[in-house]
């Protein structure tokens, strides 16, 4: 199956966005402290309008690949900049991945394992998937997201009892402080993560104008998970208690104790962790495939490319994670990095993409 219909984008994009902002809340917690949920709200209507723009331009242009769009938008020269920028981005996304997996995993459930064999067992299953085709992507993507939510809807329930909803107010008890707005920006670029199924977007077929109807589905859902992930964490620990874990979601698994079964939620913990890492990295790094794959590489050369990258990735990884807190400074640069280029830029390129069309069909109606 070398392309696929809207449906199965809805998958790549939960498997793109979901985890960043459930995994490691503390780096935005820190600025939005008690308001923070009220930020997550705001950055999601605002990544839901934009997303809707994104899709709306899309389909209103005749090209598809998001390079040839670049290079429309911007010309040959400043569009291969941006996707090289496009690229180098995700490529952080891939030590953030892989980073995030070891660390949380080596804090958390094995502090005597060391971080780089987490990442060997993580970046060595990557790479045969990411040597399948297209096909093997998507079918990892709906089986991991489907078990994934199976995970989190239990999780949900079972640590209802430890949530305190008044713990959530007063709102705003300072005003709207300089660090609400911050929280908005950091929160929005964690969402930007969701530009990365970009390269794909060539690839689907669209025969019944289904389009929309997907990306506002996948929406939805995605932005009511994180507001209610961003709820549930100020609920159960408040804002000065969470800011000083690193990974609340995974201590708030600790309260979990349902009959002696499922003691510590340990299983929630290996499929949300693990489960959601290894998605969001192969299909990053299946996107930079796609992208390469546009200007031009062999399918002896992409073999290549992957075993590079992989190194690199482990390499990267090993030196960024070895001090949780310089890797948990480098996230928090992450989150700017990805809203210039993937929620910015993407806007400036489409918006200059819909002004040239409206020209073309203005230039067409002036000749005709």
């Amino acid at each position: 199956m070398d392309r696929f219909n809207p449906y199965h984008l809805m998958f790549l994009i939960w498997s793109v966005s979901i985890i960043s902002l459930k995994t490691y809340p503390r780096i935005f917690l820190v600025d939005g402290w008690r308001d923070t949920w009220v930020a997550v709200i705001v950055s999601s209507i605002l990544i839901l309008i934009i997303g809707l723009y994104f899709m709306k331009i899309w389909k209103s242009s005749e090209e598809k690949n998001i390079v040839k769009i670049y290079r429309i938008a911007f010309g040959e020269t400043l569009g291969n900049v941006f996707i090289g920028l496009f690229i180098l981005t995700s490529f952080l996304i891939l030590i953030e991945s892989a980073g995030v997996e070891a660390d949380a995993m080596h804090n958390h459930m094995s502090i005597e394992t060391p971080k780089w064999y987490y990442g060997v067992f993580f970046v060595l299953p990557a790479m045969y998937v990411v040597n399948k085709k297209i096909s093997a992507i998507i079918t990892i993507s709906i089986v991991g997201i489907i078990l994934i939510s199976i995970a989190g809807i239990n999780l949900g329930a079972l640590t209802t009892a430890d949530k305190k909803v008044e713990l959530l107010f007063p709102i705003f008890e300072n005003g709207i402080t300089k660090g609400f707005l911050i929280c908005i920006l950091e929160t929005l670029g964690l969402y930007g993560h969701l530009s990365i199924v970009f390269p794909y977007l060539s690839y689907i077929q669209d025969k019944r104008n289904k389009m929309t109807i997907a990306v506002v589905s996948a929406l939805i859902y995605l932005i009511q998970m994180e507001i209610v992930a961003s709820m549930g964490i100020l609920m159960t620990f408040t804002p000065e208690r969470a800011i000083t874990m690193n990974y609340p979601k995974l201590l708030q698994t600790q309260l979990v104790s349902f009959y002696q079964f499922f003691d510590f939620g340990e299983l929630y913990v290996m499929l949300q962790t693990v489960g959601g890492w290894i998605l969001k990295y192969c299909i990053t790094f299946y996107g930079i495939l796609l992208i390469l794959k546009t200007y031009g590489i062999t399918q002896k050369q992409r073999k290549y490319v992957i075993y590079i990258l992989s190194a690199l990735v482990f390499v990267c990884t090993h030196f960024a994670g070895r001090d949780s807190l310089l890797f948990f400074r480098l996230l928090n640069a992450l989150q700017y990095i990805t809203l210039v280029n993937f929620v910015i830029i993407p806007l400036i390129a489409f918006s200059l993409l819909q002004i040239k069309i409206k020209l073309q069909l203005a230039q067409k109606d002036i000749n005709n």
